[in-house]
């Protein structure tokens, strides 16, 4: 099996111009994420205003400078969050790997713009889980340890280091399960079925590459 993925490895490579541009940087930004949770009672499960996060960590991309086509891949910590009632909130923390196929179009010596697109996989870290009272219902949140997702975003690139860019996540598979348990009345307990969780991302990036 090692081997295998050598060849593949090497055969990838091999695809490369010589000509193609490496380089490498630190990606920090912000996450707005929008939550979004099927009513599994007659109030809102959670809040579908926007949650402040953010993601920051190491990158590289290996661009074709004639057709400004080329490969950016990123390892970054990403914190989401929940917004699981007005005063409780559930970070959503992760180990992020963004690979996008990215095209650039020059306009100058100085600058160009890019488009990219192309999966996210996220692994969780920190707690999974959570149960809280809220009057007489108790609400419980469980994350899945893996996610994936799909990038489309755009930007710029400035003086060959700096690119500022926007970038809109969206999910692919469920970003965990919502479960509800109330007491209508004293000595009784209704219980509902889990409800999947999904949250899709705005995201503002700034990258310093070397």
């Amino acid at each position: 099996m090692k081997k295998a993925l050598v060849v593949c490895g090497l055969a990838l490579l091999s695809f490369i111009p010589a000509s193609a541009q490496f380089s490498w940087g630190i990606r920090g930004g912000l996450n707005l994420v929008n939550n979004d949770i099927t009513e599994v009672s007659q109030k809102p499960a959670t809040s579908k205003d926007s949650y402040t996060g953010f993601f920051v960590g190491p990158m590289a991309e290996v661009q074709i400078p004639i057709i400004g086509i080329g490969v950016d891949a990123s390892l970054l910590y990403s914190q989401k969050g929940l917004e699981v009632s007005d005063e409780e909130t559930m970070k959503n923390q992760s180990l992020a790997i963004p690979v996008s196929l990215k095209y650039s179009l020059g306009l100058g010596n100085f600058a160009a713009v890019y488009f990219a697109a192309g999966p996210e996989f996220d692994f969780k870290i920190g707690d999974l889980d959570r149960e809280f009272a809220d009057g007489d219902e108790v609400k419980e949140f469980a994350l899945e340890k893996s996610t994936w997702s799909i990038n489309v975003g755009a930007g710029v690139k400035l003086i060959n280091h700096i690119q500022a860019g926007i970038n809109y996540n969206i999910p692919v598979s469920k970003e965990g399960a919502y479960k509800l348990q109330e007491s209508p009345t004293p000595g009784t307990v209704m219980e509902h079925n889990p409800v999947d969780i999904k949250a899709s991302t705005l995201q503002f990036s700034l990258t310093w590459t070397f």
